[in-house]
């Protein structure tokens, strides 16, 4: 199952890129929107050494990653400014510019590891890298082994890591699919 496509937050990215993993978000996303934004700014600012692994995925030949600059494109920033500037009051610059991308774009799925801004984007699809792993399982793109890997070498890099086990995790986001109502959409 491929979902047409995400528009994406830097921290996911930045938590994807410290396990040289990116290439995960191919297996569920036929196109990932970047905000020019959290590109600019929240990448460049906070991805260290990861930069580079970004930016070569965003630069490949044939990349899912497409950086958007709303501000060259006056119809995509006339769909998008309300809502960054309505969301800008409750939440961080990035997550306000993915949700305002999302409403121009069409797409409901935002990607972000910053799950405390959730609450205030529940209008959208918010996946987390836990989240997109769980999904990689239940639809075979992955072992649930290489999920745990995975998921055990960011968790381990993270600043406030879990002490969920991956199973933890998968239970957790298939019920939270369950209960926002999402399984239809997601293909579950």
């Amino acid at each position: 199952m491929r979902y047409s496509g995400a528009i994406s937050d830097a921290d996911i990215l930045i938590n994807l890129a410290s396990v040289n993993r990116l290439n995960i978000l191919e297996l569920l996303f036929k196109k990932i929107i970047i905000p020019q934004f959290v590109y600019d700014i929240e990448i460049n600012k906070n991805a260290g050494r990861y930069y580079n692994t970004i930016n070569k995925a965003i630069q490949n030949e044939g990349s899912i990653f497409k950086i958007v600059d709303r501000k060259k494109d006056i119809s995509i920033n006339i769909l998008a400014r309300d809502i960054i500037e309505d969301k800008k009051k409750v939440i961080g610059p990035g997550e306000s510019e993915c949700a305002g991308y999302a409403q121009a774009f069409k797409i409901p799925i935002i990607i972000s590891d910053n799950h405390t801004e959730f609450k205030w984007l529940d209008e959208f699809i918010t996946l987390t890298h836990n989240n997109i792993l769980s999904l990689c399982v239940y639809f075979g793109e992955i072992t649930k082994n290489e999920a745990d890997n995975i998921f055990n070498d960011i968790n381990s890099k993270l600043t406030h890591p879990t002490k969920d086990t991956f199973e933890d995790q998968y239970n957790k986001s298939l019920n939270r699919f369950k209960k926002n109502g999402w399984k239809p959409y997601l293909g579950i």
